[in-house]
């Protein structure tokens, strides 16, 4: 009778061990380049997809904005070229329907969408409240010791805002270049302009889009009396 004796497992060598390290390095390193780069992808595009639920809402704002002006606002415009830089003052006022941004709503006795200029070169949309009329006066805000009660930044890091108000014929409202403002768009009560264009671009790279918003006529409610009894 012969008797066999059992053979023990052959171990691992250095040359393997060291092969398995390196390949299981490789497959790691993949493994947390490509979760790093799904990361990175999902997060430009959520980035997007908020930059462009901003601009939307931004959008929807000013069209119900311009929809509900009353009979009897007051508007005006002016703006001033700065080198490539055009910055610009819509300041509303006998608008009790206050803006509502971000959850955060405001009456006052007059607003103003203003742009204000940052280092770079691009621009803020700020949206300014004040707790007394503004137009009724030829001084300037800082003559008058006039500040906003509270600022809202609407939009961040725009690279173009251009506000131009347009007739029914979609023809510019002429411009008083005399005025010390630089250029006015100015409105009584039965004056308000029919169409209000906005050319903007957003990032440094972002095309330009064109938006026009409509004003529909109303009657002046100070203006309507109550019938007698």
């Amino acid at each position: 009778m012969k008797i066999h004796a059992a053979r023990s497992p052959r171990g691992f060598t250095l040359l393997e061990l060291v092969l398995a390290m390196i390949i299981s390095g490789l497959l790691v390193t993949s493994i947390m380049n490509l979760a790093d780069a799904t990361i990175k992808t999902t997060r430009l595009t959520v980035d997007r997809q908020n930059e462009q639920i901003t601009q939307d809402a931004f959008f929807t704002l000013m069209r119900r904005h311009f929809e509900k002006l009353p009979g009897n606002a007051r508007m005006e415009l002016t703006f001033n070229e700065q080198g490539e830089q055009y910055l610009s003052d819509m300041t509303f006022q006998n608008v009790p329907t206050s803006f509502n941004w971000g959850g955060t709503s405001l009456s006052s006795e007059a607003m103003r969408i203003t742009t204000t200029p940052l280092r770079d070169g691009q621009l803020d949309i700020v949206l300014q409240y004040f707790d007394e009329p503004i137009l009724d006066s030829e001084e300037s805000l800082a003559e008058r010791g006039i500040e906003p009660i509270a600022s809202i930044t609407l939009l961040n890091g725009v690279r173009l805002c251009e506000w131009r108000v347009l007739s029914g014929s979609g023809k510019t409202y002429p411009v008083d270049w005399t005025d010390p403002k630089v250029g006015l768009y100015e409105w009584e009560t039965a004056r308000l302009p029919t169409q209000v264009e906005l050319n903007i671009a957003f990032g440094l790279n972002g095309e330009v889009i064109r938006r026009v918003f409509w004003i529909p006529k109303r009657q002046n409610p100070q203006q309507t009396t109550t019938p007698a009894r």
